[in-house]
């Protein structure tokens, strides 16, 4: 009740967080930090993980920039980000990034605005291209974090449904994506994504789920995915 009170929460939105039944959001995270009068880092790494599944994964908290957060929050200036290597949208302007993020915290950024469907088509090429610099752990253990490890799962997922059509990738990058997927998938969230507006009615709702593809059905994503989207962005 004390927390309640303090968090200005619902005590049942409360219990759904302790069982694990609810996620919570970037801006939720972001107020219990300054209800507790600490970062966002300081809050994970005093917590002590409700599961051994989630000690295993959030061992190490990662620490994430200032600019990771107004990215994530702005999705002008997460545009800006993904420009800085080489994705560019019609109509999208040319707005200056006024920090570098690196290509993960780039990535983490983009998957909280994946009602744009051209962003969600833009990120497994991106990360194939920089995959040299990407720190994968931090990659993976932030989606947890964040609580945005189905929406990476659904990146990964395409990134290994391009492996044909993409050369000169070193065969341990494959193996990364592939433990990462597979990792990710131990603790995906039961809770449905929909690349694009989710649509309204229930009937357009199945008519999506039926032109979703198993491998995107599997992160509970919902979307009419074509491959040949995704591959387009690898040869710019």
């Amino acid at each position: 009740m004390d927390f309640s009170k303090r968090v200005k929460w619902p005590q049942a939105k409360v219990s759904r967080v302790e069982q694990g039944k609810r996620s919570v959001t970037l801006s939720e995270l972001l107020a219990l930090s300054r209800a507790f009068g600490c970062s966002v880092h300081e809050l994970f790494r005093e917590l002590e993980p409700g599961s051994a599944a989630s000690r295993e994964h959030l061992a190490e908290q990662p620490t994430l920039s200032p600019g990771f957060y107004a990215a994530s929050e702005n999705e002008g200036v997460m545009v800006a980000q993904l420009a800085r290597y080489g994705v560019h949208f019609l109509g999208s302007g040319s707005r200056p990034a006024l920090v570098a993020l690196a290509v993960d915290e780039t990535v983490l950024a983009a998957l909280r605005f994946t009602h744009d469907p051209r962003v969600f088509e833009a990120l497994p090429a991106l990360l194939l291209k920089h995959a040299a610099d990407v720190d994968w752990t931090k990659l993976g253990s932030a989606a947890y974090c964040l609580g945005l490890q189905n929406r990476l799962g659904m990146v990964l997922a395409v990134m290994l449904k391009l492996k044909d059509s993409v050369k000169d990738v070193d065969a341990r990058v494959w193996a990364t994506v592939q433990n990462l997927h597979d990792s990710l998938a131990e603790k995906k969230l039961d809770r449905e994504e929909v690349v694009g507006i989710r649509p309204k009615s229930d009937a357009a709702l199945n008519f999506l789920r039926g032109r979703t593809p198993d491998w995107l059905r599997f992160w509970h994503g919902l979307a009419a995915a074509d491959m040949d989207s995704f591959k387009r962005h690898l040869s710019r």
